[in-house]
């Protein structure tokens, strides 16, 4: 399945959500840079996340088309600076997105010295925003919001063990008849595990998660229709 609609949102297989009625596609927790922190602390990785990040927005521009592109928090990895990769490769994103589209920017929590890059495309650092019905939002801090919030900050994933101890780890958009928390498209996190109960925002403390419905990203074959968390935590 590549396509899913709830409430006049069309969850994608792109790792974006696309509200055609004002052609916006929302994006999450890309945490470019996230290689160059790694290497500092001494982990080696592979410098691809800019790469995915890339090849996924032109997949959502040939396919979707939207006017406008919205990063909804944690456009970048680092808390207490601008590292040289971070600030390399936000600007061939900008450029990239700019030359096609509108782009409209939510501060995250990693997004501390993000505006130092976006000052240089007069580009605001939105706290939140509403559009129509909709409500933009990362999800790290508590806000009074009125309509239907789309939010990050989760990276929520379905995390499913076998009777052998493997473990596969599928990215998923979690949403109720009110709240849509997106998936992150990073190759390096796999997110908070939904089935043992870690959550981390504040906006969700009071919600039931076992009524959330879960649909999964499987890069392969799509979309999966996983069912209510609850379901599948007694599975």
């Amino acid at each position: 399945m590549e396509k899913k609609s709830i409430d006049g949102i069309m969850l994608t297989k792109y790792y974006c959500a696309y509200i055609e009625d004002y052609g916006i596609a929302v994006l999450s927790d890309l945490h470019i840079g996230y290689e160059e922190v790694m290497a500092q602390k001494g982990l080696l990785l592979p410098k691809l996340q800019k790469l995915r990040i890339l090849k996924i927005l032109e997949t959502i521009f040939n396919n979707l088309k939207p006017e406008k592109i919205l990063i909804n928090g944690d456009f970048k990895h680092e808390f207490s600076r601008n590292m040289r990769q971070e600030w390399n490769e936000i600007i061939e994103i900008i450029n990239y997105i700019k030359e096609r589209a509108e782009l409209i920017v939510i501060r995250g929590n990693h997004d501390n010295y993000l505006k130092n890059i976006l000052l240089k495309y007069n580009i605001p650092l939105h706290k939140y925003i509403k559009i129509g019905k909709y409500v933009f939002a990362h999800g790290d801090k508590k806000i009074d919001y009125d309509g239907f919030l789309i939010m990050g900050h989760e990276h929520p994933s379905i995390k499913i063990r076998d009777f052998s101890g493997g473990i596969i780890t599928i990215p998923s958009y979690i949403f109720n008849d009110k709240i849509l928390v997106l998936p992150s498209p990073s190759l390096y996190s796999s997110g908070s595990d939904i089935l043992n109960g870690e959550i981390l925002s504040p906006l969700l403390i009071d919600e039931k998660i076992d009524d959330f419905q879960a649909i999964g990203i499987d890069d392969r074959i799509g979309l999966m229709e996983l069912g209510r968390v609850g379901d599948i935590r007694s599975l």
